[in-house]
């Protein structure tokens, strides 16, 4: 669905554009002095302030109307991939496109972030084709199942965990044992991952139940900078000096176009949700990852320990100086170096894949 703008609010893009503009210059003269809160190159520096200014001067509607939807970019992305593109068409409105060999033994079905509100950017395909080739390499196939959910505020919650949880619904009806399929997911993405695991342990009462076959257990769920407790306000931390790529002015806006006017619970904020909640999530393992400069990451650290007091087979890993979402975002921004996350992502599903 196209996004439609007001007159002012697209006459607002032009003080937009000059105040991003001057982001960039700021980020240019502060990057020359970099601490270790900071990003490890000036690139990354000056990417980072342009985006932080990005997301906090522009609502998310505006940031749809400017950008790419998901769909465009994955065709983008077949076109110059050389592949021939494949989207299915899901529930509830929904729709899942293949990067990989859909006859894979393994799928990591991945729910991608941007706060519900922005579409999936070439950084996540490129990240899809990496895990890919990394399995290969290790003689193991996988394919990447992309959902493309209906973004907010279009539609709020719970659309969005129908949505995810139609993926997942697709996924098994093809015949797959659960123990080759992965869940993974990114910052909201990553709410989502978690929002599909309590579903299947919990039923959602406006989403239909999805049992596994036989108490069968999926393979595992990868959770990159979880956003699982959407408060408005990110709590202070010291470790912030801009050494992220957002701001706490992102969790009003993006929270609230997401939630409407829902209650939250346990499937929007697992933060939140008793040790109990957690005991019975049909899953083998969990990996959570979060970047160590990022604003996000007391919330991060806090939800692992908690996850782990009900779950115990939970992984937390932390990237020395990396920001939010960093295995994908960088790619975005255009610096292809590996990540501490993105690799710790990729040693562990050669581990866990059959």
């Amino acid at each position: 669905m196209s996004v439609k703008l007001t007159l002012q609010q697209k006459l607002d893009f032009l003080p937009a554009i000059a105040s991003i503009t001057l982001a960039a210059f700021y980020g240019i003269i502060t990057g020359l002095w970099r601490t270790e809160r900071q990003a490890k190159t000036l690139f990354l520096h000056i990417g980072y302030a342009v985006m932080r200014k990005v997301t906090a001067r522009l609502t998310p509607s505006q940031m749809q109307y400017a950008t790419p939807t998901s769909n465009k970019v994955y065709e983008q992305y077949a076109r110059k991939a050389r592949i021939q593109a494949q989207t299915v068409q899901l529930e509830h409105g929904a729709l899942g496109h293949w990067i990989g060999d859909r006859d894979a033994t393994n799928v990591m079905i991945w729910y991608h972030g941007g706060g519900f509100g922005l579409p999936a950017n070439i950084g996540y395909f490129k990240f899809y084709a990496q895990l890919v080739q990394t399995l290969k390499t290790s003689n193991k196939s996988l394919a990447v199942f992309s959902l493309t959910y209906t973004l907010a505020p279009t539609e709020t919650y719970p659309t969005q965990l129908k949505q995810a949880v139609a993926a997942a619904r697709y996924i098994l009806s093809t015949g797959r044992s659960p123990d080759t399929i992965f869940l993974g997911g990114d910052s909201a993405g990553g709410n989502l991952v978690s929002g599909v695991l309590s579903h299947l342990a919990h039923p959602h009462p406006q989403i239909e139940p999805l049992p596994l076959p036989n108490n069968a257990k999926l393979a595992g769920a990868a959770m990159i900078a979880p956003w699982t407790l959407l408060d408005t306000e990110f709590p202070d931390q010291e470790i912030y000096h801009g050494g992220d790529l957002i701001t706490q002015a992102v969790a009003q806006p993006w929270a609230s176009a997401y939630i409407g006017k829902s209650p939250r619970d346990n499937y929007t904020d697992l933060s939140n949700a008793p040790v109990e909640w957690f005991k019975d999530f049909p899953v083998n393992r969990v990996l959570i990852t979060g970047g160590g400069n990022e604003i996000l990451l007391p919330i991060i650290l806090d939800f692992a320990a908690k996850f782990k007091e009900g779950f115990e087979r939970v992984e937390l890993f932390v990237g020395h100086r990396e920001c939010h979402v960093a295995p994908i975002y960088n790619l975005y921004l255009g610096d292809a170096t590996e990540t501490a996350q993105g690799k710790k992502v990729k040693s562990w599903l050669v581990e866990l894949a059959e």
